[in-house]
């Protein structure tokens, strides 16, 4: 009999990665998917049902008051003594700059105090023991363990064991001895996503980065049960290699509400307000170079709103712009990550990519997916709303995740207004001296360029699932 596995759905971009790869019906000819989705998409269900598997619709992981102060304070812990990275706070003392004074004095003193604490001999245990207890007594892992029995299944399967709402259901799973094989979606999760609380049977990462994360975060746990940490890129790159995917550029034009030209195209990807809540004025910046004849060759900006950002605030900073035609990404109707990624969401993603001259972006991983497809990428690394010297928003380049792109060469950083418009002429007229590294940034971070990561995934959970 094959065995069931729980393939869990909590997340847009976990659409993108189990349903329209092909990986979940590729899974099904060795078991039995069991999909547990976290959030009523009624059109995906019905899709997948009709397609003959079983769905279920879980609850989210519900947490006390008491339980979340002592996985905050395990947070700390993680940051302090596991993670064990030089860049641990670049994130988190760049964004202080968005906050009051007081607010950031308050918030260092409780982070410094809570670090300290961990260093009384015997805290930490007592702290892990105490979350133990309230893991049964002040969330729904009750709950949570009757679903599990419910369910029958053998084995889950998560990309996203970072999330919140799958957090009480998988540690229920690990508690009814599971098999638990975790593919870790974005090569940014593992050093930005906090605490992994389950110990699973077999990692599967997207770069030899990732695999020393995994190894050097979670020592004890993978030396002491011989778990298996495997190197297999990223599925969602597959789109790349396939000519399908690819819009006839008449289709694409209309698609995004672009006019039919010849004029060049700056794609500008967006990334979201809780991380950058100052960005539109690069995009300012760049509409008013246009207008004052600063950019070369009259070419249009195709901005694409992040999937969970909204494109209105972009909007009311831009204002009119006869330079800048706005497009925005799948989002949900009820929360922005709740969203059924279609075939048509990622055509027109591949077709963005292929047909843009040039792309701007900050610190976003689509400096990897614009590299898939060879063109210039380039990078603000300058602040003028907020010029805070100290916690620069340059800094941000220099996050563990991202030094080995900054490594390559294969984004050129603006330092300046000035700069940024001077990399945009250039990239625009001589673009070939921009994507030398471009196969390089893949090899780092998706270290697989051959279109076939789908396959190496589904190799390594039919091997798994046989032990």
């Amino acid at each position: 009999m094959k065995k069931r596995v729980a393939v869990t759905i909590s997340f847009s971009f976990s659409v993108r990665y189990l349903v329209r790869t092909g990986l979940l019906e590729k899974l099904r000819l060795f078991a039995e998917p069991v999909v547990c989705i976290f959030w009523n998409q009624e059109d995906l269900i019905e899709e997948l049902k009709s397609k003959g598997f079983e769905v279920h619709v879980l609850p989210a992981s519900q947490q006390g008051k008491q339980y979340r102060e002592t996985r905050l304070k395990i947070d700390y812990w993680f940051r302090y003594f596991k993670l064990k990275s030089k860049q641990k706070n670049l994130e988190h003392r760049y964004l202080e700059k968005f906050r009051a004074t007081k607010k950031i004095i308050i918030d260092r003193l409780r982070e410094y105090y809570n670090a300290a604490k961990f260093l009384i001999p015997g805290y930490a245990k007592r702290i892990h023991r105490r979350e133990k207890r309230l893991l049964i007594t002040d969330t729904n892992y009750n709950a949570m363990l009757q679903l599990v029995d419910e369910l029958n299944i053998d084995a889950v399967f998560t990309v996203t064991p970072f999330h919140n709402k799958e957090d009480i259901f998988l540690r229920a799973a690990k508690a009814r001895n599971k098999k638990m094989i975790t593919s870790i979606l974005s090569f940014d999760n593992i050093v930005k996503r906090g605490w992994l609380p389950v110990n699973y049977d077999c990692y599967i990462v997207w770069n030899k980065h990732n695999a020393a994360e995994i190894r050097r975060i979670y020592k004890d746990a993978v030396e002491l049960n011989n778990n298996s940490v495997y190197i297999e890129g990223a599925p969602q790159f597959d789109f790349y290699k396939m000519p399908e995917y690819i819009l006839p550029k008449e289709n694409w034009l209309q698609l995004v509400g672009l006019p039919n030209n010849d004029r060049k195209i700056i794609l500008y990807a967006g990334g979201p307000d809780l991380l950058f809540p100052q960005e539109p004025q690069f995009l300012k910046h760049i509409d008013d170079a246009l207008d004052n004849g600063r950019i070369n060759g009259d070419p249009i900006v195709l901005f694409r709103c992040h999937p969970i950002d909204k494109v209105d605030r972009w909007k009311n900073i831009i204002g009119n712009s006869k330079n800048i035609y706005f497009d925005s990404s799948w989002a949900g109707a009820s929360k922005l990550s709740y969203a059924n990624v279609t075939d048509t969401e990622i055509a027109k993603l591949c077709s963005t990519l292929y047909y843009t001259d040039l792309h701007i972006n900050v610190c976003s991983t689509m400096a990897v997916d614009g590299s898939a497809f060879n063109k210039p990428q380039i990078a603000p690394a300058y602040d003028e709303e907020y010029p805070n010297s100290k916690h620069p928003i340059r800094n941000l380049y220099y996050q563990e995740h991202f030094v080995p792109i900054v490594n390559t060469n294969g984004i050129a950083m603006a330092d300046d207004r000035n700069k940024l418009i001077d990399l945009i002429n250039e990239a625009l007229i001589h673009p070939e001296k921009f994507i030398t590294d471009c196969e390089n940034v893949l090899k780092e971070i998706i270290t697989y360029t051959d279109g076939k990561c789908t396959e190496r995934v589904i190799k390594i959970l039919e091997n798994e699932l046989s032990k």
